[in-house]
C-alpha cells in the first residue's frame, strides 16, 4: 500500500513524539502482517478473545511508526486495535532518567577506584576533569590515564545492571495493564509522560472494542513483563539507533562516549532476547527464523568486526560457566563480540580435541545450558573437522566390529583400495604407491600416512591416517607370558626383553628377534601383544561415500543446534585425495567440496570459516576471499614480530595496504592455539629473514615446530607471544594496538591477553611432540583475578573494548595507511562521520589513539 494511505492514522500515545511513517515502515508492516494475523486466529477465538502483541528493537528501528502501521492494518481488517507506548513507563522523566543513568556509572566508578586503592589526589581531580568534559567514559581516554579502566568497567557494570531493570522501568505498572486488559476490562487508565517533572498525568482509555493491545517499546520482550503473547523483534544495528537519536535530538550529547556505552548495553540486551521472539524481521524487511537471525547476527557480527575470544573450554576456571562468568564480570563488559571454543569441548580423545569421536557435548567441560548461556551475549565459533574423525568415533568402532559387513565399511579411506592398480605390495600387508605418483604430495609426518587396522577375520587392514596416531601395547611381566604362551621362565623373559626393545626402537612385536623360540610360540607371542594392542587415530574419511555426506550434514546441523554462528572448517584441504594428485587442496576437488559444504551450512544459517595453512607467494588467501569466505591472516603475527625487533613496519604496510586494496576479509591474531606462523611467510619476508625471526622467537624460550625431522622445513615456532615479544609489557599492548587497527576481525587467544608466559614446564610434562603445550596453560579464577588488576591486561582490554564499540571499525570501513618514515606507523579507519586513528612510534613503543 502507498504510504499515503496512512496519513493522519493514530500513532501511539507518547506526548510529544515525532512518529513519521515512510514507504519502508508500511511495507515491513505489510511484511509481518499475514503471520501476525495467523498467530493471533487462536488467542483472539477463545478467551479473553484478546492478545497482547510487543513490537521491539532499538531506537533506530522504526517501532513507533511500523506499530502504529499494524494497528492500523488490523483495525482495517476488523480487529480492534490500540498502540501503547511504553515509554511512558520509566519511573523518572527522560531527562532525569538520562542523569540517573549517568549517576550511577560515575558513582560505581569511584567505588570501583576506592576498592582498587586507586584514589590519589591526582587521580580525583584528573578524574574532575574528565567528568567536567564528558570524557570519563571514553575508552580512548585510558591510554593516557590507565586507573580510567578500573573506574570505566565498574560504571559500566552498575549501568548495565540499571538498564532494563525494575528500578529503571515500572514493569509492575506494564503488567497491571496487561492484566486489566486480559480479564476483559473496558476502561484502561494509561500514563502520559511528557519531558518535563509537571509533564505526567493519566488518561482514561476505553477498550471494549479492542482485541489487540500493541505495545511498542524498546523493552517490549523484557524477561520482566508478564503476558505478552507475540514479540515482534525489528532489527537494528547501534548505527542505526545512533543516527535516529540524533534525528530526534532527543538526546543533549548523542555521540557522546557515555551515550555510546548505553547503546551498545541495550543492544546486547536485545540480542540476548532475541530467542523467545516468535516473528524477527530484517533491517531490509524480511521475515527471519531463529537459524535466519543467527546467520544475520554473524553477518553482523563479522560486518562490525567486532573482537573474538579464542580459548579451550577449560582454559578460564575449568569449565564453559567459569567462561561464561569470566564473559559477565565489569572488566570484560562490552569487550568480545565473539567466542571461539576450540573442539575439546565436544567428545573428543587426541590432539587436543582434534581427534573428534562425536560432536556431543563434553561431560567435562560443557552443558547446553552452559552454551546457551554463552550465546546469549556473544556469537559462537565452533570447528567441524572434515578430514577425519577418531579411530574411536562409533562409524570407526561399526567397521572393526563388523568389518566389510559394517555399513560404514566406505567410511573411511581403505588405504589399498586407493592405491589399487598403482603400487607395489609390502610383506607388511599394505601397497607401497608408485614414487612419480607420490611426488606432489604433502605428508605431515615421516613414512606413508597410514594405520594398519585389526580386522574382525584376524587380518590387518591399513587405512589412511594423515595426522596423529598412538599405538600401545600391554606391559605384562613373565609370568603373564608364561601362561599365555606356554613358555618357561627364561625364554619367556628373553621374549618379553626382545619385544620391549623393538617397541622402544618404535618398531612391532613382529620385529622383536625371537629366534630361540619355537615357530608356534614365537607366533603366540607376537599375537598376545597383538591383540591386546590400543590405538587411537585421526582416521581420514572417504568424501565419496553417500555415508560422509550424511555425517557432514547432520553435524552441522548439531553445531546449528548449540547456537554457532560462525563454523571454522579444520583441515578441509586435506580431504579430497586422488591417485597422482596432489593431497592438500587439490585444485579444482578441493573447491568442489568447499562449495558443497557451504550449500550445507547456508541451509543451517551457519557461516563457513576455512582454515589453511599456505605460503603468502601461493596467493591461495586470495583465492579463499575471492570465493566469497572470510580467511585467516596467518601472516600477521610473525610480521609484527618482525617489524617490531628491526623497527621497520614497511612489509607490514606493505601487506595491509594488500588487505585494503584487494579487499580480503579476514579473521586475524597474534597467538592460537597452534604456534606462531611461519610456513606462510615465505614471499613476504626472505629466507635470512625468517631465520632470523626463528632465532630470534628461539631465543626467548620458543620451540620450532618443523615437518619430517627435518629441520630445514619449518612449520611454526611455539611460544607465547608474550614471550616471543621478549615480555615487554610496552611491546605486548603496542602490538594489541596495531592488531586493532589492521584489516580484519580480530581473534585474541586468551593467554595473550594475560601476557602468559613459555610455559616449559608443560612442554617437559607432555614428552615427545608435547611442545605445543608451551602455549596453552589453564588460568585458574585466582590467576584471571590476579590478572586483571595488571596494567597490560587493563590496557589490553580498553582497546578491544574501543575496537568493539566504536562506530569507525567495520569491514566496510575506509582503512587509510599514511606514508610515514618506517619506524612508524598510522592507520586511519573510518564510517560515516565517525574515525579512529592509530600513530605508533615502534622506536619508542608508544602509541596514541584518536576518535571522532
Amino acid at each position: 500500500m502507498p504510504v499515503n494511505d496512512f496519513r493522519g492514522i493514530p500513532t501511539g500515545d507518547m506526548p510529544g513524539d515525532s512518529v513519521q511513517i515512510d514507504q519502508g515502515h508500511v511495507d515491513k508492516a505489510e511484511v509481518i502482517l499475514p503471520t501476525l494475523t495467523r498467530m493471533l486466529s487462536p488467542l483472539l477465538e477463545h478467551d479473553p478473545h484478546r492478545a497482547v502483541v510487543a513490537v521491539h528493537g532499538g531506537s533506530g528501528v522504526g517501532k513507533s511508526e511500523i506499530g502504529s502501521v499494524l494497528g492500523e492494518l488490523l483495525r482495517r481488517d476488523g480487529i480492534g486495535c490500540y498502540v501503547m507506548s511504553g515509554d511512558n513507563y520509566p519511573r523518572r522523566i527522560p531527562a532525569a532518567n538520562d542523569a540517573e543513568r549517568l549517576r550511577r556509572f560515575r558513582m560505581a566508578g569511584v567505588r570501583g577506584l576506592a576498592d582498587a586503592g586507586l584514589t590519589t589526589v591526582d587521580i580525583r581531580g584528573d578524574l574532575t576533569m574528565l567528568q567536567q568534559s564528558a570524557a570519563d567514559a571514553d575508552p580512548v581516554a585510558v591510554e593516557a590515564y590507565p586507573w580510567l579502566a578500573t573506574y570505566q568497567a565498574a560504571g559500566r557494570a552498575a549501568l548495565e545492571a540499571y538498564l532494563g531493570s525494575a528500578e529503571e522501568v515500572d514493569f509492575g505498572e506494564v503488567n497491571d495493564i496487561i492484566a486489566a486488559f486480559k480479564s476483559g476490562a473496558e476502561l484502561l487508565t494509561l500514563k502520559r509522560m511528557g519531558r518535563t517533572e509537571g509533564d505526567v498525568w493519566y488518561e482514561p482509555v476505553d477498550v471494549h472494542d479492542v482485541g489487540v493491545l500493541l505495545i511498542e517499546w524498546t523493552h517490549g520482550n523484557n524477561p520482566l513483563i508478564k503476558g505478552i503473547d507475540i514479540p515482534i523483534l525489528l532489527n537494528s544495528t547501534p548505527e542505526e539507533t545512533l543516527a535516529h537519536r540524533r534525528s530526534r535530538a532527543r538526546d543533549g550529547a548523542p555521540d557522546s562516549p557515555f551515550t555510546m556505552m548505553v547503546l551498545g548495553l541495550e543492544q546486547a540486551k536485545l540480542h540476548s532476547q532475541a530467542p523467545t521472539a516468535r516473528i524477527i524481521v530484517s533491517k531490509s524487511g524480511e521475515l527471519l527464523s531463529h537459524a535466519q537471525y543467527r546467520a544475520a547476527m554473524t553477518a553482523s557480527s563479522e560486518q562490525n568486526a567486532r573482537p573474538m575470544l579464542n580459548l579451550y573450554p577449560d582454559s578460564l576456571g575449568g569449565h564453559v560457566h567459569d567462561v561464561v562468568d569470566f564473559l559477565d564480570r565489569p572488566e570484560l563488559s562490552e569487550v568480545f563480540g565473539s567466542v571461539y571454543l576450540l573442539p575439546s569441548v565436544f567428545n573428543t580423545d587426541l590432539d587436543r580435541g582434534f581427534s573428534v569421536i562425536d560432536y556431543e557435548l563434553s561431560t567435562r567441560y560443557a552443558t547446553q545450558g552452559d552454551i546457551d548461556a554463552l550465546t546469549r551475549s556473544v556469537d559462537l565459533k565452533l570447528d567441524f573437522i572434515l578430514n577425519h574423525a577418531s579411530v574411536l568415533s562409533p562409524q570407526f568402532q561399526d567397521l572393526l566390529a563388523k568389518g566389510d559387513e559394517s555399513q560404514y565399511a566406505d567410511f573411511f579411506i581403505d588405504w589399498n583400495t586407493f592405491w589399487d592398480g598403482h603400487g607395489t605390495m609390502t610383506e607388511a600387508g599394505y601397497l607401497r604407491p608408485d614414487p612419480e605418483l607420490t611426488k606432489d604430495m604433502f605428508f605431515r609426518k615421516p613414512g606413508l600416512p597410514l594405520l594398519m587396522v585389526p580386522m574382525p577375520d584376524g587380518t590387518r587392514k591399513p587405512y589412511w591416517n594423515t595426522f596423529y596416531q598412538q599405538v600401545s601395547y600391554p606391559t605384562p611381566d613373565v609370568q603373564d607370558l608364561m601362561r599365555a604362551c606356554g613358555l618357561q621362565y627364561g625364554l619367556a623373559s628373553l621374549a618379553l626383553e626382545r619385544v620391549n626393545r623393538a617397541l622402544a626402537a618404535d618398531g612391532s612385536p613382529a620385529d622383536a628377534d625371537l629366534g630361540e623360540l619355537p615357530s608356534a610360540q614365537r607366533a603366540a607371542v607376537v599375537d598376545y601383544f597383538e591383540s591386546r594392542r590400543h590405538f587411537l587415530g585421526q582416521m581420514d574419511l572417504n568424501i565419496n561415500s553417500a555415508k560422509v555426506w550424511e555425517f557432514y550434514a547432520d553435524t552441522l546441523t548439531t553445531l546449528a543446534g548449540y547456537g554457532a554462528q560462525i563454523v571454522r572448517l579444520d583441515a578441509f584441504a586435506y580431504a579430497s585425495k586422488k591417485p597422482g594428485a596432489r593431497n592438500f587442496l587439490n585444485d579444482p576437488d578441493t573447491w568442489e567440496l568447499l562449495a558443497k559444504v557451504r550449500k550445507l551450512a547456508d541451509e543451517r544459517g551457519v557461516k563457513l570459516l576455512p582454515e589453511i595453512h599456505s605460503r603468502y607467494e601461493e596467493r591461495i588467501h586470495e583465492e579463499i576471499s575471492a570465493r566469497g569466505y572470510l580467511t585467516y591472516d596467518f601472516f600477521l603475527p610473525g610480521l609484527l614480530i618482525h617489524s617490531l625487533a628491526t623497527r621497520d613496519t614497511g612489509v607490514l604496510k606493505r601487506w595491509i595496504g594488500e588487505l585494503v586494496d584487494k579487499d580480503i576479509r579476514t579473521i586475524n591474531m597474534l597467538g592460537c592455539h597452534d604456534g606462531i606462523p611461519l610456513l606462510d611467510l615465505k614471499g613476504l619476508l626472505s629466507d635470512d629473514e625468517i631465520q632470523q625471526l626463528i632465532g630470534l622467537v628461539t631465543s626467548r624460550g620458543g620451540h620450532v615446530k618443523d615437518l619430517h625431522g627435518d629441520t630445514t622445513i619449518y612449520y611454526q615456532v611455539n611460544a607465547t607471544y608474550y614471550s616471543a615479544l621478549g615480555e615487554d609489557d610496552d611491546a605486548m599492548v603496542l602490538a594489541r594496538a596495531i592488531q586493532m587497527f589492521v584489516p580484519g576481525k580480530p581473534q585474541v587467544w586468551y593467554l595473550d591477553l594475560f601476557a602468559g608466559r613459555n610455559d616449559h614446564a608443560a612442554v617437559t610434562a607432555a614428552g615427545e611432540g608435547g611442545h605445543k603445550e608451551i602455549n596453552r596453560t589453564n588460568l585458574s579464577v585466582a590467576d584471571i583475578e590476579a590478572g586483571l588488576a595488571t596494567p597490560v591486561v587493563q590496557r589490553q582490554l580498553e582497546l578491544l573494548r574501543l575496537r568493539s564499540t566504536h562506530p569507525a571499525f567495520g569491514f566496510d570501513a575506509e582503512i587509510s595507511v599514511a606514508d610515514t618514515p618506517n619506524d612508524e606507523l598510522e592507520i586511519t579507519w573510518s564510517r560515516g562521520d565517525s574515525w579512529a586513528r592509530l600513530r605508533a612510534d615502534l622506536n619508542s613503543k608508544e602509541f596514541g589513539i584518536e576518535t571522532s
